[in-house]
């Protein structure tokens, strides 16, 4: 798939490049007066507004977070029932 992609970017490139190439493409129809063929589209680039690709906005609300507070103060046991020394003993 992205062989065949890569592939046709190249030949669409080439194409554009030259025109004798493109010409022999359209067995002597005036190619640059196709504005519908994808070479020209691809050699002139297409310009789509951005109002059309963008998505809609969603519609701005407004809503407060509710904040839940616990009834019941939870209480942590101590590591340590007697808190050690705050340094080493004096020997």
């Amino acid at each position: 798939m992205a062989t065949g992609c890569a592939a046709l970017v190249l030949a669409l490139g080439i194409f554009a490049a030259s025109p004798a190439l493109h010409s022999q493409l359209h067995h002597g129809v005036d190619a640059a007066a196709d504005d519908s063929c994808a070479i020209v589209l691809f050699a002139t680039g297409v310009s789509v507004p951005l109002a059309v690709v963008a998505p809609p906005r969603p519609a701005a609300e407004w809503r407060e977070q509710p904040y839940l507070r616990s009834a019941d103060i939870l209480l942590d046991s101590p590591r340590y029932l007697l808190l050690p020394g705050r340094g080493p003993p004096a020997a």
